[in-house]
């Protein structure tokens, strides 16, 4: 018998009309994303909604609302990435008032200024929405909820009965938690960031000049040797960086690199109270991704006999510091009420988040610019891979001054599997050390 011949599904030619079309959308979509300036329509296409563009069709974000809204997530974020995340689910997922070409290009400014990555986010996503403005009500929103916490951590840590709870073993005993921790990022950081033959020279330089380095010169001196070695050793060099800055523009920078020469600049210590909060100013210059890798430039301004700041409350600032929501800097209102309370924190706030999110708006207005430039991102390589060194000193540093003993040994093994493993929060951590350590005291006391 013989059959008819079967005709081919149609389907089959809608699944592959799908596919093209799909594939043409995307490629649509792509180009878009690179001639949006030139697209008639390709700002409402990517969903990528400036100031000028918002106000132009009523869908401006109110200054109450930003604030309101930033201020919530930061203080439901414990640590950067996790404030960048919640920006990016909210204003790209949820309300669709950037792309996320746009959000993309937000993050990878904020690691290339110096400062607090997550910070520097927001404030460039209030530049976006709202101008100037919008700015700084982003960025005193993501900066105020671990402000106020982290000043009630250093007002209580002043009490006796704080400070009396706080021995010196179980300040040993956060302090290798602590440096297990910052363990943990140096490895994930050098494994993202170190690559390259020329990217390991850079960083094992580094971790030995930083060991041996006693003044805040050499960190200035170092980051700067690395950028001008990438700029230098680049593959493309016939590719000219051109910026044009306005008169203000340039005020700024002077402004701006005044402070870091005044960090950089070996000043007697009888100068160390006065001319704190500009020196921290500049040292907030040399901070690029922030977190622990500024533990060592913190250290050298406020751990000195003028400033009154000993080992032990720096580290337990550093301990206290994943407890609280934001970033890892958010220990600098800490130390500021420790030097003159409320008005210290204030401060010591200021002088070190401002000069970071004014740059960092400077920096979007050139973005292009500076990202068509290959040695401009080489040398961007190469120095974000030589700030790997301020955690491995930093890890060092914080051993050397914990007694050598298998109690902390143990510590250290334990902290190290919750945190690489078990993927346990710092707090429950550090929660738990507390507790077995008070547990041992106690014990002991009946003995």
């Amino acid at each position: 018998m013989i059959y008819p011949r079967r005709r081919k599904p149609a389907t089959f030619s809608l699944y592959r009309s799908q596919r093209d079309a799909a594939r043409w959308s995307r490629q649509i979509t792509t180009m878009i994303s690179k001639d949006g300036a030139r697209l008639p329509g390709a700002r409402g296409a990517m969903q990528t909604i400036t100031s000028q563009d918002a106000s132009r069709r009523g869908e401006r974000e109110p200054l109450w609302t930003l604030f309101r809204v930033v201020f919530g997530l930061s203080a439901l974020s414990w640590g950067g990435l996790a404030l960048m995340a919640q920006l990016e689910n909210h204003y790209v997922e949820r309300k669709g008032r950037l792309s996320r070409v746009a959000f993309s290009d937000l993050i990878a400014l904020a690691w290339m200024v110096p400062g607090p990555v997550g910070c520097n986010v927001a404030v460039q996503l209030g530049h976006s929405l709202r101008g100037r403005a919008g700015a700084w009500i982003a960025g005193i929103a993501s900066v105020l909820p671990f402000f106020m916490l982290m000043t009630l951590f250093a007002i209580f840590y002043r009490t006796p009965l704080v400070r009396a709870a706080a021995s010196q073993t179980l300040l040993n005993h956060f302090s290798v938690v602590l440096a297990t921790l910052i363990a943990i990022t140096w490895y994930k950081q050098t494994r993202a960031l170190v690559r390259g033959k020329l990217e390991w020279i850079a960083t094992v330089l580094g971790c030995v000049a930083l060991f041996y380095a006693r003044s805040p010169a050499a960190y200035v001196v170092m980051l700067g040797a690395a950028f001008g070695t990438g700029w230098l050793v680049s593959p493309v060099r016939s590719t000219p960086v051109v910026v044009s800055f306005a008169r203000g523009d340039w005020q700024m920078l002077s402004a701006l690199c005044a402070l870091l020469v005044l960090f950089a600049l070996p000043l007697p210590h009888r100068y160390d109270l006065a001319l704190l909060w500009p020196r921290l100013a500049g040292a907030g210059m040399t901070l690029f991704g922030g977190g622990f890798s500024a533990l060592p430039v913190l250290k050298t301004l406020f751990v000195t006999p003028a400033i009154g700041v000993s080992d032990n409350d720096f580290t337990l600032a550093f301990s206290l510091s994943p407890l609280s929501p934001g970033p890892l800097l958010n220990v600098v209102p800490f130390f500021g009420y420790l030097v003159d309370g409320w008005a210290g924190a204030l401060i010591a706030t200021l002088a070190l988040f401002v000069p970071s999110g004014c740059l960092v708006v400077l920096a979007q207005r050139h973005l292009h610019q500076l990202k068509a430039n290959p040695r401009f991102e080489h040398g961007m390589r190469i120095l974000r891979a030589v700030t790997t060194a301020f955690l491995a000193v930093a890890v060092l540093r914080i051993a050397a001054h914990v007694p050598f003993s298998p109690v902390y040994l143990m510590t250290a093994l334990f902290s190290a599997m919750c945190f690489a493993k078990l993927k346990v929060p710092v707090y429950v951590v550090y929660g738990t050390v507390a507790v077995v350590c008070g547990l041992w005291f106690a014990y002991g006391a009946l003995i």
